[in-house]
């Protein structure tokens, strides 16, 4: 059938791609085996495109990779690049003084990015609650001063300044001086931090 990928071509895709995912993963070829139901020599022969797997198999180790299929079989997949359009950024908390946080991208798990676009106004703050351990925080002042607590440090940043710490302790962001303060955070969750399933900063700042 034309357009149609010959067997090889087909090993050597699924291959490739089943090896990057598991690294991206940091999974173990044993991690992924045993996550997926299959045998350790079958996931080295499937990495080293000496077999072309069934079926089964593979909608298994899509599952144990957290793909689908498409993902495994794909070969001219390009780089993924996903736009939010500032319009499409949901604002996840509001105060009554009128301060407010935008969620404007992250990815699914297990390695948990987030970039999110905050506004305090003058005298109002966010607390929020420790993360599990692993978890870090970088701020940068776009406008304005912004106090930020970390457990028992206090730091004051203004325009242009930038801080990263450890959020597996509480936490707290307000507005210094008599104007508001803009500022973006990025948060960094890697897959296992806590030893824990990843739970997205977005739903903790949902529920505050």
């Amino acid at each position: 059938m034309a357009g149609m990928q010959p067997a090889d071509a087909v090993a050597v895709t699924v291959g490739r791609n089943v090896r990057a995912l598991r690294q991206q993963r940091r999974m173990t070829i044993d991690g992924l085996a045993a996550a997926a139901g299959v045998s350790r020599g079958t996931v080295i022969q499937i990495e080293t495109a000496r077999t072309n797997p069934s079926i089964g198999t593979l909608v298994a180790l899509a599952a144990a990779l957290r793909v689908g299929v498409a993902s495994l079989v794909d070969g001219d997949a390009e780089p993924r690049v996903v736009v939010r359009r500032g319009s499409e950024a949901p604002r996840l908390w509001s105060s009554d003084a009128g301060s407010s946080a935008v969620f404007c991208i992250g990815t699914d798990p297990p390695d948990v990015v987030e970039l999110w676009d905050w506004t305090l106004q003058p005298g109002d703050g966010f607390d929020g609650e420790a993360h599990p351990m692993g978890t870090q925080e970088v701020l940068s002042v776009l406008s304005g001063e912004l106090g930020v607590r970390v457990g028992g440090t206090v730091q004051r940043l203004g325009k242009g300044d930038t801080v990263l710490f450890q959020a597996h302790a509480p936490h707290r962001y307000y507005a210094e001086g008599d104007g508001p303060v803009r500022f973006v955070m990025v948060v960094l969750q890697p897959g296992d931090a806590g030893l824990v399933p990843p739970t997205s900063i977005a739903q903790a700042v949902v529920e505050e």
